[in-house]
């Protein structure tokens, strides 16, 4: 390694044989070391000088590497730390890892090589470049610091084999992260199963989770196991766990706790071996607040948080993602490859992405689709993105009658269907949610969705309102 290329790395260990042991493993890998003997030592290096790296043993004479941590994170010190110890367990794991360390070791005999192994894999990821170097791990995907640190996160997280809460805006890829942990956790061999909390009526999402035996309600003519069975050796993924009914949650609160579950009809325990990820996109520390979710499974699953950031916050992103959703979509439909014009690439930038990535996603596929072949541009984006109303004055018709008139039964229906339509889409298909956000029951949103023709018939026959015609003047019932 060049001189110019070695990395300054700070040691902070008060045990001097085992830092002169790091001082003389380190140098040869690259690394120029500077001892710091404990924590106060090491605040006044750090306040003097700055380093690519930092290692810490987590107990120190005056202190800790915990203590070190929470000193750069109040001073917006991003440097990456590794705490090494002796006397690791789950929770110190999880409080440095929280606090930004990048890794956490125990120390063992294979000291030195474990911590080059780690110091070299910190510095493998080189800065972005003007091309865009796409940094991914599976489909998380990008070049920003943001979504590197979500990136690093993800591998730290996967090693603590405890619940995490991943929380986020509907389609900024939280079951992406889900799969992500499942993948390089210890539980990679074991099976990933998910289920949508929002998705089930009470009674089914209990019956689903924790299975049921033969009689124990009417239908159920067997015994069958539980995702919670199911997910034995691997994880299991609470998806909008938020939805989850207040009697269901005092259940998995006493299953994270217990380890074991009751199949409903059985007199007997199980036990479970099953790692619980759980997502939101609603604030569940303002909804335990509310009493509207329990604070006690709250701080039971927010042991590991991970919040995905939405699309609008990701510009540095946009283009690697749209690169990589048109070479996907060009694979899969066996297309030439394809590029985005510089129009459409602003056009992009300007749009909130409310959908965020999965709203990308889908937009390239749709334009993939429709183009036989070359650049594509704004012609292929919808109309609704484009801004466009195709001459037609959708705000007009809210507040004036058109010169031929208009058919205002057919509007009202249209307008209804419209806005359940979007409501549904909002909420992921959720229609207890789709009720609410409306203001209305379930069972109003349900006798309306029947009547209307259900979801299907939304989609194809309510685009938006003024999409229905004015009245033509044959009819005589013109105001003009």
């Amino acid at each position: 390694m060049t001189p110019a290329s070695r990395k300054h790395v700070l040691l902070v260990e008060d045990e001097p044989g085992f830092r002169d042991v790091l001082q003389i493993g380190l140098e040869p890998a690259g690394f120029d070391t500077e001892p710091a003997s404990g924590l106060a030592e090491a605040i006044r290096i750090l306040s003097e000088q700055t380093f690519d790296a930092i290692v810490s043993d987590l107990r120190l004479k005056d202190g800790s590497g915990i203590d070190l941590l929470v000193w750069m994170k109040e001073r917006g010190l991003e440097t990456p730390v590794v705490i090494m110890t002796a006397f690791a367990t789950t929770e110190t794991t999880v409080h440095a890892l929280n606090l930004g360390a990048v890794d956490f070791l125990t120390k063992t005999k294979n000291d030195i090589q474990e911590l080059t192994k780690v110091l070299k894999s910190i510095f493998a990821v080189s800065p972005p470049s003007s091309n865009y170097e796409i940094s991914n791990i599976g489909d998380l995907i990008g070049v920003g610091e943001t979504i590197r640190k979500i990136q690093a996160l993800v591998g730290k997280v996967a090693r603590a084999d405890t619940t995490v809460l991943i929380t986020g805006a509907s389609g900024t890829g939280k079951e992406v992260v889900a799969r992500l942990i499942h993948r390089y956790s210890e539980r990679s061999k074991g099976p990933f199963v998910a289920v949508n909390c929002g998705a089930l009526p009470e009674n089914l999402l209990e019956s689903e989770l924790f299975g049921y035996e033969k009689g124990a309600f009417t239908g159920a003519t067997g015994s069958k196991r539980g995702l919670f069975e199911e997910a034995q050796g691997g994880i299991l993924f609470l998806d909008e766990i938020g939805e989850m009914p207040l009697p269901l949650q005092v259940k998995l609160l006493r299953v994270l706790q217990e380890r074991r579950i009751r199949r409903l009809g059985d007199t007997r325990e199980r036990p479970v071996d099953a790692r619980i990820i759980g997502a939101s996109n609603r604030d569940l520390h303002r909804l335990a607040e509310a009493n509207l979710f329990r604070q006690d499974l709250f701080f039971r699953l927010n042991i590991l948080h991970i919040e995905m950031p939405p699309l609008r916050e990701r510009q540095e992103d946009l283009p690697i993602l749209v690169d990589h959703f048109l070479a996907k979509f060009c694979r899969k439909l066996g297309k030439p490859p394809m590029n985005l014009t510089d129009e459409a690439m602003e056009v992009l930038r300007r749009h909130p992405f409310r959908g965020n990535v999965r709203e990308l996603e889908n937009l390239m596929e749709r334009c993939v689709a429709l183009n036989p072949g070359g650049p594509v541009g704004t012609e292929l984006f919808p109309d609704n993105l484009m801004g466009k109303t195709e001459g037609r004055e959708p705000e007009r018709i809210f507040t004036e009658i058109p010169a031929l008139g208009f058919d205002l039964e057919t509007w009202l229906t249209t307008l209804k269907g419209h806005l359940m339509l979007k409501a549904l889409e909002r909420c992921d298909g959720n229609k207890t949610r789709a009720a609410r956000l409306l203001g209305m029951s379930f069972r109003a949103y349900r006798y309306w969705l029947q009547e209307l023709g259900g979801v299907e018939t939304l989609r194809t026959a309510y685009p938006h309102p003024v999409d229905f015609p004015a009245k033509d003047s044959g009819d005589g019932d013109g105001d003009g």
